[in-house]
């Protein structure tokens, strides 16, 4: 039994010290990334509770994306805006750096550079910062067109939308709901953006990519 126990212990310990090699390598990954001024990017990750809820059902073709925002350098650091479902106390629009988008719980990541110019960066910090000015409320039923009620993909899309409709101009996906869904929406269909809405956008370019999961193969 002893023995058993003293086996168990070392792969349990052998797999954690994979776990930190990866994440360690995987921060010095993202601490030597150089993001550039005046540029729009979009910030993406993944947790593995919700990818069989979001990616796998409600994704147009990433597997591994559940949760985006959108963002840009400022002041030396990078500032990520984002739709969460908070409490409905605070506002739902939280902005973060790039160590506090990476919680526990997230096993993917990854960053888009967007071909922008100037005069587009500009404007949609300015419609970040007013966003931002605004109580936001987390929208559970995934409704468009409903005010300040925004979820992740929705924000990012009506942003960029708002920033330049000529070069960003992202229509919504009509999906047919399954049994399930339709009880817990109360509709038959959905129009929604997906969370990786961006990706077979030409103005967009995967710039970085990390999976903090490991296998046993």
């Amino acid at each position: 039994m002893y023995r058993i126990i003293s086996k168990a212990i070392l792969i349990v310990c052998h797999f954690t010290s994979l776990i930190f090699a990866i994440n360690v390598y995987s921060q010095d990954k993202i601490a030597n990334l150089k993001l550039e001024k005046n540029t729009i990017y979009i910030f993406s990750r993944g947790t593995q509770t919700k990818s069989g809820i979001i990616a796998e059902k409600f994704n147009s073709h990433d597997r591994k994306i559940t949760h985006v925002g959108i963002g840009f350098w400022e002041h030396n650091d990078i500032r990520i805006y984002h739709v969460v479902d908070i409490d409905s106390s605070q506002t739902a629009l939280v902005i973060t750096d790039l160590k506090s988008f990476i919680n526990e719980s997230v096993y993917y990541l990854s960053i888009w550079k967007c071909d922008n110019n100037t005069i587009d960066f500009k404007n949609l910090k300015k419609i970040c910062k007013r966003y931002s000015s605004k109580k936001i409320y987390f929208d559970f039923s995934f409704n468009l067109n409903d005010g300040n009620t925004l979820y992740c993909s929705e924000f990012c899309a009506t942003v960029l939308n708002e920033t330049n409709s000529d070069i960003f101009n992202f229509k919504p996906k009509v999906m047919q709901l399954d049994t399930f869904y339709k009880t817990v929406l109360e509709r038959d269909e959905l129009l929604y953006y997906p969370v990786d809405f961006f990706e077979d956008d030409n103005c967009f370019t995967k710039i970085y990519e990390s999976d903090f999961s490991f296998t046993t193969d």
